[in-house]
């Protein structure tokens, strides 16, 4: 809304003087809130300190009184269990604490009260360390207690025995959630909200003591935020608690600190703004009063801006501004009455749709000619022409014109029109802005229906890209035969370029004599006469040298019928006719090879009558091949033979290519025939007939049937032998099997031959006899032998390559392969292999195992660039358990240890016990040595875990070293020398660690 002269006036006084007023009025504000809030800090700081040096004198009586207790409970001695329980629960500990206890140096509470049933180890306590390895007082953080767990801190003191010597430590809590010294302050308030909080000191402070009981603990940046919707505004003021190194805390939220400040500014702003109502009412009757006469001259302007041909009132009398600003604007309305006439009657009669719309795209004029191309009425003019746009997409035309109408810069476009009879239209839209001042008012423009013109082009253009993309040659010529268009493929076969001009040609240029013959007394007359000929002539190509073409010339007439020009359509046939000509050659020559074949040659129609036969037929059957043309299958073998034929000849004919064999009697004999049918197809893939071939195999079923008996014999032999017996042919296909393969597969024999090797043992077996199986169809006989484990089954093999050569040259045509299964002779080596390699009492490699497997796994990582680990461990103080226990205790430990050991690692990772309490550990395929340091550290962990030995607890720990390699030409000696040089380093770091080389071992040490 755009506001009056006087109102804007008006404003401007009321801001200036509110303005000036608010300023005051805010520095005053600010002085005196900076004073109340430096007031309250100050009182709030010295109540802060005021508690918590009542908080640490309280907290040093608590102290006080359990080191009485402690010096007391060691006078009295430690070693009494009923007399500590009794000291405890007769000493009046409980007035100040939650719950006592007396803790022995190992962490173990031998007395609690109130007493508990399992009394935790508080070993891992900071405070129980400090307590006994300083012997000074000491506070804990806030925990959680192990048996309940609630929130609590504990004061714990050092207890010491007559003679001096630390016996013990005595800890008393105080429950973070109950009544006393803590919990009394944490219920305490000031003024309406204000509470305290204690917190610890560090990095990471946490919540000693909180208002609200679930915040204990926690750390303090999110309890502040979490209680009662803390803020940074808070007035927090805190104070040290030096005695236990906490920060006492004293927070006011923001809504009751400053609730007097605020309503005192919520005051202020009242009073401003009462003040200001009554200065704007003042200004504006003022200005109202000055502004009259300049008002009513604007009243006049709006309406006849909004109406030129209204009648006002001017006072074009007055002697002042007033009347000379009167009279100009009545002589400017006048003059632009007459030009908005002459140019709106030059618009009605243009041709193009004219049109203007305001910065928002409303259109404010519109001729007679844009409503005709929109198909709008004159009420619909303002934004009819939206109604014409696919709704999907109205509104985003609708802003994208807005933005248009509001920009100055010009727009063409074009634009697809749905008009509400059904029609579409294609426009042209330019525009250009209307600039005052470099304001944008609005846009004038034109329209104008290019739909037609449109299509024309497009026409034109598919068609001059289909003439210019097709292969073949497109002439057009006028009457007189001088040429007009040659497309690119015309003029590369003339050897015109493509940019040469062809005014100066005519078709005499590219045809022989005897075509342009044609042309005059035939093909011209045709296509004056029907419109069009179609036939086959000659032309030239670049090097006038004549070629074959279907030809077609189109004859084109004006609207007068009067022929304008020709179009002349060739496309080159020569590859056609030159395959005419093959296909009588190929069929010349097909006749002499089938007439020279020894086999049946023929084609059967679908009616399976004899269309062609060779010669063959009348060496078989003494007839000639012209007598057979025409007669049926039926007809020249007879119904006998027919039975047999039949079913494989609708098979044929059904489209398949079918193959058997069949007996016959020939003049000359009995004779074996395998005949072969393929169906022929035309392009819609039925069949149309039938090639026969029928070739005679009487002398290769005869060597079949002695090569047959040859080979049952043959198989006799071979299927009574245990081991396993094959050829395999040089394509590595089974050619001969005996039953124990068939057994050893569970395939019979035609599920074996046939198949490749890799078929058979699939990928992974076929992989390790590949090498085996090329040595041997190189020439090379190859022994081998090859093992087979699972879970719960284990076999071993010895195979014999033998190779096969050829009968009449040394070529290898195959090998014959004999498999012997030695399954228990190795299971036997493995045995005592074993025995031999494998430490009696734990289980676990002995150190020959050990040397073997480490070389092998060397041997793996120096191939594959492989990460490996060897740790060394063994037990702190074992030689102590032996002599205080005796050997049988340490075996015992020594099998409980390697039971542990074998528990923290990886079901892949090798252990091996070297001798006495050494054991080794090889890790390989490590991804990086972060996985062995955890593993070891792991063992570490374990280790402490007491050991429960015929009916004894021992405690012992492991010292452990680690050495790494990842190929390189160190060697398994100088791996080992490694991981013990680091295994003494552990055991000079004070025992129960880990210690590793910091690198991969490479090679020897000099």
């Amino acid at each position: 809304m755009r506001l009056k002269l006087r109102t804007k006036t008006a404003l401007l006084i009321t801001s200036l003087l509110l303005a000036l007023v608010g300023a005051t009025g805010w520095w005053q504000y600010r002085s005196l809130s900076s004073e109340y809030v430096g007031l309250m800090r100050e009182q709030q700081q010295a109540l802060t300190e005021s508690a918590a040096a009542d908080l640490d004198y309280k907290l040093g009586v608590h102290m006080a009184a359990l080191a009485r207790a402690a010096r007391e409970l060691g006078a009295g001695g430690f070693a009494d269990p009923a007399a500590r329980q009794r000291f405890l629960a007769d000493r009046d500990l409980r007035a100040m604490f939650d719950n006592a206890a007396l803790a022995a140096l190992d962490g173990d509470i031998v007395a609690i009260h109130p007493p508990a049933a399992q009394p935790p180890n508080v070993a891992d306590r900071d405070y129980f360390k400090r307590v006994r390895d300083r012997r000074e007082p000491a506070i804990s953080a806030p925990l959680l207690t192990k048996g309940r767990l609630e929130p609590a801190v504990v004061m714990a003191v050092p207890v010491e025995g007559p003679d001096g010597e630390l016996v013990g430590v005595l800890g008393a809590a105080l429950n973070l959630q109950r009544a006393n010294v803590l919990g009394d302050l944490s219920r305490a308030t000031v003024g309406r909200a204000g509470y305290y909080e204690i917190v610890t000191r560090g990095e990471s402070p946490r919540v000693v003591m909180h208002p609200d009981s679930a915040l204990l603990l926690k750390p303090a940046a999110a309890a502040a935020v979490a209680f009662a919707g803390g803020t940074e505004n808070d007035l927090a003021t805190h104070a040290t608690v030096s005695s236990a190194d906490w920060d006492l805390r004293l927070i006011v939220p923001a809504r009751a600190a400053y609730a007097p400040l605020e309503q005192a500014r919520r005051n202020l702003l009242l009073q401003l703004f009462w003040l200001g109502l009554g200065c704007a009412l003042l200004v504006w009757l003022g200005t109202a009063w000055v502004m009259r006469p300049l008002e009513a001259l604007s009243n006049a302007i709006r309406t006849l801006r909004r109406s030129p041909d209204s009648q006002v009132r001017l006072d074009v009398i007055a002697n002042d501004e007033r009347g000379d600003l009167a009279r100009e604007f009545d002589e400017l309305m006048t003059e632009l009455r007459e030009q908005r006439l002459e140019v709106a009657a030059v618009t009605d009669a243009s041709p193009v749709g004219l049109f203007r719309c305001d910065s928002d795209g409303r259109m404010t004029y519109v001729n007679d000619e844009y409503l005709a191309i929109h198909g709008l009425e004159r009420e619909e003019a303002q934004e009819g022409w939206l109604t014409l746009v696919r709704e999907e997409i109205r509104e985003k035309v609708r802003q994208d014109w807005t933005q248009v109408a509001s920009a100055a810069e010009p727009l063409n476009a074009i634009r697809r029109l749905h008009r509400k009879d059904g029609t579409r239209v294609l426009v042209a839209l330019r525009s250009r802005p209307v600039l005052v001042g470099g304001r944008v008012l609005g846009h004038v423009g034109t329209v104008t229906d290019i739909t037609e013109r449109t299509r024309a082009e497009r026409a034109l253009r598919t068609l001059t890209a289909i003439f210019d993309l097709t292969t073949d040659y497109i002439i057009q010529s006028d009457a007189k035969g001088r040429l007009i268009y040659m497309n690119p493929a015309a003029r590369r076969r003339t050897g015109v370029d493509l940019d040469a001009p062809i005014e100066t040609l005519s078709v005499s240029d590219f045809n022989p004599p005897q075509t342009l013959k044609r042309f005059s007394s035939e093909m011209v007359p045709t296509a004056v006469a029907t419109g069009v000929w179609v036939g086959e002539s000659l032309v030239w190509d670049n090097q006038r040298r004549e070629f074959p073409v279907s030809h077609m010339v189109i004859a084109h007439r004006d609207k007068y019928g009067k022929v304008e020009y020709f179009s002349g359509l060739m496309r080159d046939i020569s590859a056609a006719k030159a395959a005419e000509q093959a296909l009588r050659e190929s069929e010349h020559r097909l006749r002499m090879v089938t007439d020279h074949l020894p086999a049946l040659i023929s084609y059967l129609d679908r009616d399976l009558r004899f269309r062609f036969v060779n010669k063959a037929y009348q060496d078989w059957f003494d007839v000639e091949p012209q007598q057979l043309l025409g007669l049926s299958v039926r007809e020249f073998y007879g119904d006998e033979a027919w039975a047999q034929m039949e079913p494989y000849i609708r098979a044929a004919l059904a489209g398949r290519q079918m193959t058997y064999e069949r007996r016959v009697a020939a003049p000359g004999g009995r004779r074996d025939i395998q005949t072969t049918l393929v169906p022929e197809r035309n392009e819609q893939g039925e069949v149309m007939g039938l090639y026969t071939l029928d070739s005679d195999i009487t002398e290769h079923h005869e060597a079949e049937e002695a090569l047959q008996e040859s080979e049952a014999r043959l198989r006799t032999v071979a299927d009574a032998l245990p081991m396993r017996v094959a050829y395999i042919d040089s394509d590595e296909r089974y050619r001969f099997n005996n039953l124990a393969y068939e057994r050893e597969f569970g395939l019979s024999r035609d599920q074996i031959q046939g198949h490749t090797v890799k078929e058979l043992l699939g990928e992974p077996a076929y992989q390790s006899v590949e090498h085996h199986i090329r040595a041997a169809l190189a020439g090379d006989p190859v022994t081998f032998q090859s093992e087979i484990s699972h879970s719960d089954s284990y076999n071993c093999y010895e195979a014999q390559y033998i190779p096969q050569t050829a009968a009449n040259t040394e070529a290898v045509v195959g090998f014959h392969a004999v498999i012997t299964d030695i399954t228990r002779q190795k299971l036997e080596e493995k045995r005592l292999l074993n025995l031999a390699q494998i430490d009696p009492l734990t289980g676990l490699a002995n150190r020959a195992g050990f040397d073997v497997r480490l070389s092998e796994a060397m041997d793996r990582s120096r191939s594959a660039a492989a990460l490996m680990a060897l740790m060394y461990l063994d037990i702190d103080g074992f030689k102590q358990i032996n002599d205080q226990f005796g050997h049988q205790t340490g075996d015992e430990l020594l099998k409980a240890f390697s039971s542990r050991l074998s528990h923290g690692l990886r079901s892949s990772d090798m252990r091996a016990r070297l001798g006495g309490d050494e054991f080794t550990v090889v890790m390989e395929g490590l991804s990086n040595p972060d996985i062995a340091v955890s593993a070891a550290a792991k063992l570490v962990m374990a280790m402490q875990t007491p050991f429960a030995i015929e009916q004894r607890t021992i405690r012992v720990t492991a010292s452990i070293g680690l050495a790494f390699y990842q190929g390189g030409a160190a060697t398994a000696a100088a791996l080992v020398k490694q991981a013990d040089e680091m295994l003494y380093q552990a055991k000079r770091a004070g025992r129960n660690n880990v210690q590793m080389a910091a690198l991969p071992i490479e090679g020897d040490p000099p």
